[in-house]
């Protein structure tokens, strides 16, 4: 609302000193009007009314005044009614809703956007129902190669007994397998009533544990045990190898 203290005419009343006006100055009619532009100020969208008036209530008014036979005195202010402020706010609102909708249409998505989130179906009804149909077949035949109750349960994968029950029937194969090892015979008992042969079974001896890469024969040879060592196997080489008439001259033999 404008200010009306700032503008409004003070009664007779008001003070000794103040003029009165006269009926032609009275009855001369003077409008109060507002500078709005809406292409001028951008329209704001939120939360609150949209409206472009912005700080209305400190605007400074102008006056339009009329010129009357021969008066050039001031006359009465008539403000603006509610009105012409509701029309104001019908438009601005009205730009606001224009706008708002232009920009959901902008960020509208495209048709292959539609198409690809599978909101916006290409199919005829024919050949949706051909997929269906197609899909279904598929689906039946892969339930027929399932495989029975009876092979899930033959493969242990379908249970038949509770967590309890198995765990009360693993504890009995237990004690029984226990008291089956308790009385089991000997080897050597098995090996008097020739139930197994001496070559079914391998005694293991307890054997100590000893480092053997330290023990190199051949760093303990004395020269004349080399020599003797090079000599028998040039001997070897010279009369028991078998070698090829073309290839002996390839036979290297050691220095005596």
């Amino acid at each position: 609302m404008p200010l009306k203290s700032a503008l409004k005419k003070k009664g007779p009343g008001s003070g000794p000193g103040t003029p009165q006006n006269t009926p032609t100055q009275e009855n001369r009619p003077l409008t109060l009007r507002q500078e709005v532009s809406f292409n001028s100020r951008p329209v704001r969208f939120g939360l609150a009314l949209p409206c472009t008036l912005e700080n209305k209530e400190n605007a400074r008014p102008y006056v339009i005044r009329e010129d009357t036979e021969g008066d050039t005195g001031d006359g009465q202010v008539l403000y603006r009614d509610e009105e012409d402020e509701e029309s104001e706010y019908r438009l601005a609102a009205k730009i606001a809703r224009k706008e708002s909708l232009s920009l959901k249409l902008a960020l509208r998505p495209d048709r292959q956007e539609l198409i690809n989130r599978n909101i916006l179906q290409i199919q005829s009804d024919n050949e949706r129902q051909e997929s269906k149909e197609a899909i279904g077949a598929r689906l039946i035949r892969r339930l027929s190669m399932r495989p029975t109750q009876e092979e899930l349960e033959e493969r242990n994968i379908l249970k038949k007994q509770s967590p309890a029950e198995e765990k009360k029937q693993k504890e009995e194969k237990k004690r029984y397998l226990l008291r089956k090892l308790s009385f089991r015979p000997t080897v050597e008992e098995l090996k008097e009533k020739k139930i197994i042969r001496f070559n079914d079974y391998i005694e293991v001896t307890q054997a100590h544990d000893y480092d053997r890469r330290a023990d190199k024969p051949w760093t303990r040879l004395t020269p004349k045990d080399k020599a003797a060592i090079r000599k028998e196997l040039n001997e070897f080489k010279s009369s028991e190898m078998a070698v090829h008439e073309d290839s002996r001259h390839l036979t290297r033999f050691h220095r005596p």
